[in-house]
């Protein structure tokens, strides 16, 4: 039982690091917290299709976005987490705001949803092999990712 919850704190601490980095750009740190391939489903935000990517890949597009705007910041939580072995899924609650001054359609957009993970106990630690966002709804400037990239 301990050795699941040291596992389970052991997994909130690399989610709550995807945030951390990600608001503060820290994209080497970011990089160690992801396997090397990544299935990547923002499809329910941004259409299309699941992304199976390499993570240097599926990086340099969040990188692109988030040196475009002024800023974010990400909520997570409560987080639910599941450990199997050396497999675990974790899920939370997110509310992502972003700022960029310039964009045409409005200077501030929010996103709300929910984030499912799926992890990998690996030799360094537990790595984030797949991420799934599910839309609650957004407010603001909703084509801010589209002007932005633009």
């Amino acid at each position: 039982m301990t050795e699941d919850r040291n596992e389970a704190q052991a997994i909130q601490n690399v989610i709550a690091r995807v945030a951390h980095h990600l608001d503060r750009r820290r994209w080497t740190e970011l990089r160690g917290l992801y396997a090397d391939v990544v299935v990547n489903d923002f499809t329910s935000l941004l259409g299309g299709e699941p992304q199976v990517q390499k993570v240097d890949e599926l990086l340099a597009g969040w990188r692109r976005f988030h040196e475009a705007i002024d800023g974010s910041q990400h909520f997570l939580g409560p987080l639910d987490i599941e450990v199997r072995g050396k497999q675990a899924s974790a899920e939370c609650h997110v509310r992502a705001y972003h700022q960029f001054a310039r964009a045409p359609g409005g200077a501030e957009w929010m996103v709300a949803g929910h984030y499912r993970y799926e992890l990998t106990r690996e030799e360094g630690g537990w790595k984030i092999g797949k991420v799934r966002f599910e839309i609650g709804y957004q407010t603001g400037n909703t084509n801010m990712f589209q002007e932005a990239l633009a």
